[in-house]
């Protein structure tokens, strides 16, 4: 039977207009249209990045209690010395921060101190895209994980070569060439409803593989029918590895926590996936600062406590390294509501199990202040090149435009 275009609109925009795809796809015959997902470099190392939306206070994350100025510039948001979770004597973590602070002790986490960029941006939207496009002084169309991926992994047919977990997508990942699945979980996947009736899930596949398939694609939609066959290549690849994962952790019950969750549960089925976006949001203190900041941290490190434990229950914490960073941090001095303002420089976080832990950079002055911001010891871009050079094995220089200081934490 077939179907005719009318009734491939009917049945199949109203799927697809819920954007939840999932489920194996298959022509006709049955035959799978995507024998496997996994690559060929299913050994190869592993970025997951984790993006704290917002602006992270990084001064009450990596706490300098060593300085009297931070007790005289936050006189009710200051943590005491003995709350703090000492890492030397000078800087600690945030009281929220145990799991954290543990792998710090087992040098499993480097700390990037007082990263920034020149004439930073307080603006949440136009900081956030600085950071993830890598451009600081214009507006670029392309992010700066889509330019690793175009120019390192180019000849790479895998489609979740890399991948973005959660409710929306990462400009790290825009490009013009390639397009890159966002996902929410495993079970929900899906293209076609799994309730739909086998023949009709057929008739409905095939019409759509008729439409967005090479010989048919007309010059005037050649962007949106390949994204189009990627995204049911994408889905094809995520159902094939839905059964190859063994729970070994109990993971605390918040989104944030499910998505590190489905980074592992990819990365157990063998996806072949390079690099992996994931997300958490509420780092904004304008007001109240203390407990809503502290109950985000909490999530932050559960979270990345159960996942960097799952990653060794399965031997992959030597395949993996996870970086951590915010849009900008926040001001020396506490507002008038309890909390902080917009800054600028704060710490960044890379965890591994090749990660070679300790502190790196210097802590900005917390006196001599660029109009009461911080000023940045570290530009962003050299913790990016390290991690493209020495831990993907990619061309940092097609990604950031130039060459830029390599850090020693791989």
């Amino acid at each position: 039977m077939k179907m005719t275009r009318r009734e491939f609109l009917l049945k199949g925009t109203a799927m697809f207009a819920t954007l939840s795809f999932g489920g194996i796809l298959f022509t006709e015959t049955g035959r799978s249209i995507f024998a496997g997902g996994a690559s060929d470099d299913v050994d190869e190392p592993v970025l997951v990045v984790v993006q704290l939306s917002g602006g992270n206070d990084g001064i009450n994350t990596l706490i300098p209690y060593g300085q009297g100025v931070y007790y005289d510039s936050r006189p009710t948001l200051a943590y005491q010395q003995k709350d703090v979770l000492a890492l030397d004597s000078q800087v600690g973590l945030h009281p929220s921060l145990a799991g954290l602070a543990a792998l710090f002790k087992n040098g499993n986490m480097a700390i990037i101190q007082g990263v920034g960029y020149p004439e930073p941006d307080h603006s949440h939207f136009r900081s956030m895209e600085i950071w993830q496009t890598a451009e600081p002084a214009q507006i670029s169309r392309s992010g700066w994980l889509a330019r690793y991926i175009e120019s390192s992994l180019r000849d790479n047919a895998n489609p979740l070569k890399a991948v973005q977990i959660g409710a929306a997508g990462s400009k790290a990942f825009a490009s013009e060439k390639m397009s890159f699945p966002v996902i929410q979980s495993l079970e929900s996947y899906h293209v076609i409803d799994p309730k739909t009736p086998m023949m009709d899930k057929n008739r409905i596949t095939k019409a759509f593989l008729d439409m967005y398939s090479d010989q048919n694609r007309m010059e005037q939609l050649w962007v949106v029918s390949g994204r189009g066959y990627e995204a049911y290549k994408s889905v094809e690849a995520i159902q094939s590895l839905t059964a190859s994962y063994t729970n070994k952790v109990e993971y605390p019950k918040t989104n944030f926590a499910s998505d590190l969750q489905l980074v592992a549960k990819l990365l157990a089925g063998k996806s072949g996936t390079r690099v992996f976006n994931v997300q958490i949001g509420g780092f904004d203190d304008h007001a109240d600062e203390k407990e809503q900041h502290a109950r985000v941290l909490t999530q932050v490190d559960q979270g990345l406590t159960a996942f960097y434990k799952d990653l060794e229950a399965q031997g992959l914490q030597d395949r993996v390294a996870i970086m951590m960073f915010s849009e900008f941090g926040r001001r020396v001095k506490e507002n008038g509501s309890g909390g902080t303002d917009h800054g600028t420089a704060a710490p960044m976080f890379v965890i591994g199990g090749k990660v070679k832990g300790g502190l790196y950079g210097a802590y900005p002055s917390l006196s001599n202040l660029d109009n009461g911001d911080l000023k940045y010891e570290v530009d962003f871009r050299s913790v990016y090149n390290t991690l493209v050079d020495r831990w993907l094995k990619g061309d940092a220089s097609a990604v950031l435009g130039k060459p830029y200081e390599s850090l020693k934490f791989i």
